[in-house]
């Protein structure tokens, strides 16, 4: 058993000692430059304020797109005329102008100069080709809206900003110190080339087998070095013992103190890409999301009058959706969003939301009561981690059943965000927890966390390093006996 182990770790370790390495020195550099975002605050504040006096019929605008089965409708502002965006449950999306019947002319590069030149009010140096996938829009989240114009700015920063050829909108940003920096961050921790990236399935199984192999690796190391230390105490050796001396002592010395913490950042790093494989997933369904809103988004259109929309000066997105059989317009200006209900002389008040949002959970989960619902407090362990958090007036739905299961629905847009049963309430710690150190108490006390993720990541760092000197000395030695037998 034990050399079927120190053969399982040392050629684990010498294919994958090089990414243990890199695992912990990009995820030191995640820590400060994260992987780039344009927030939809910002995006918001920057668009042009959409002009209803002109919309005319909103439900003849969804007709022209062809999209009979809405997942999300919006009201925004192109070429100084409003347009609807129209995205169905399979993912095509559509636009119309919505004062006149027709779908939007396929975008030209000068139609994105002239889009970016509005959004940064920077003047622009270059409009690429249309392009489908690049490092930086390669997440599937991005998909619908493919494919996009990537526009240089002229400004000190080096910004790109992505047009989406389908909707208009600007929906990334980077600048030349972010590119940089996260091609040895967030591109090498998760193993984020674009050609891999680009397929899901490939990039999924890829990165979840080489975990799996690395923690077997970690497994089977730590399993030889107790069996060494007992084996150098039996010899009279006292403290920290190791029968190796050089190098290998080294990296046994220190695996067998923070070896631990190795695997145990392996796992939870394994875990993120566990999408559904072991724990749930807090993505709500298509089902539970069409049942909290109780009607289509259709007829929730139907109902909308221009009247409606003249009540919200300065918005710069609309977007129309439903709760518990009640049509939403929410309209989103540079400083906040709005909700108000369509049709009824009733107030989108408080009190009211979180009544249609118990009556549309009812059912959406028929099987269960409701036990009990509160607003997620700002220091909520579950709701608000450093890697995603629901948003303000997030209302937490608990369900009669076994796991407890917790739904989330936002108050300021009455959308359905998350359902979190107990596995995921467990995911939350094997992998948060674990894997960013996000404990209550620790996670925002800076920089008592940065100290301690540094020094953890450094001695990771260090320690692979010492594997990396092993494995290279092992190969040359190998090479160098293939290279005798052949001679002889």
């Amino acid at each position: 058993m034990t050399r079927l182990l120190a053969k399982l770790h040392r050629w684990i370790s010498i294919v994958l000692c090089l990414m243990f390495a890199a695992w912990f020195a990009s995820g030191a550099v995640m820590i400060y430059v994260p992987f780039p975002s344009l927030p939809d605050a910002e995006r918001i504040a920057r668009a042009e304020v959409v002009d209803v006096s002109t919309v005319t019929s909103l439900p003849a605008a969804l007709a022209v797109t062809g999209i009979n089965s809405a997942d999300r409708l919006r009201l925004l502002q192109y070429q100084q005329r409003p347009i609807l965006v129209v995205e169905g449950h399979s993912g095509d999306v559509m636009a119309s102008f919505a004062d006149s019947p027709e779908l939007i002319r396929p975008l030209t590069a000068a139609d994105a100069r002239t889009i970016a030149e509005k959004f940064s009010s920077v003047s622009v140096t270059s409009v690429s080709d249309l392009i489908a996938y690049d490092q930086w829009v390669v997440h599937d989240r991005f998909d619908p809206y493919r494919p996009f114009f990537r526009v240089a700015l002229a400004d000190s920063a080096g910004t790109n900003l992505y047009v989406s050829a389908k909707t208009t909108e600007v929906l990334q940003q980077t600048n030349r110190q972010q590119r940089v920096w996260n091609y040895v961050g967030a591109v090498v921790h998760w193993i984020y080339p674009t050609f891999i990236r680009k397929d899901w399935a490939l990039w999924d199984q890829l990165v979840w087998w080489v975990s799996l192999v690395g923690i077997t690796g970690v497994v089977a190391g730590l399993t030889l070095g107790v069996k060494h230390l007992r084996a150098a105490r039996q010899l009279g050796d006292k403290g920290l013992a190791s029968p190796f001396s050089g190098w290998l002592a080294w990296h046994h010395k220190i695996g067998f103190v923070f070896g631990i913490v190795v695997l145990l950042w392996i796992f939870s790093g394994w875990l993120s890409m566990d999408h559904g494989r072991l724990f749930s997933v807090p993505d709500p369904t298509a089902q539970q999301v069409a049942d909290v809103r109780g009607i289509a988004l259709s007829e929730a259109l139907g109902q909308i009058q221009v009247e409606d929309l003249t009540r919200f000066a300065g918005a710069s997105e609309f977007e129309i959706t439903a709760l518990d059989e009640q049509p939403l317009l929410v309209a989103r200006t540079r400083e906040e969003s709005e909700l108000m209900l369509i049709g009824p002389s009733r107030i989108a008040d408080q009190s009211y939301l979180i009544s249609a949002a118990e009556s549309a959970v009812s059912q959406a989960w028929p099987d269960n009561t409701i036990k009990n619902s509160y607003l997620v407090p700002a220091d909520d362990i579950y709701g608000h981690l450093r890697e995603g958090s629901v948003g303000d007036r997030t209302l937490r739905l608990v369900l009669s059943d076994v796991d407890e299961t917790w739904v989330h629905v936002n108050l300021n847009d009455g959308h359905l965000v998350s359902v979190m049963d107990y596995s995921r309430r467990m995911y939350r710690w094997l992998f948060n927890g674990i894997h960013s150190l996000d404990f209550p108490g620790l996670v925002n006390s800076r920089p008592l966390w940065d100290v301690l993720m540094i020094f953890l990541m450094a001695v990771g760092f260090i320690f692979s390093l010492t594997g990396i000197v092993i494995a290279y000395r092992r190969v040359v030695r190998v090479l160098i006996s293939w290279k005798k037998t052949g001679a002889a």
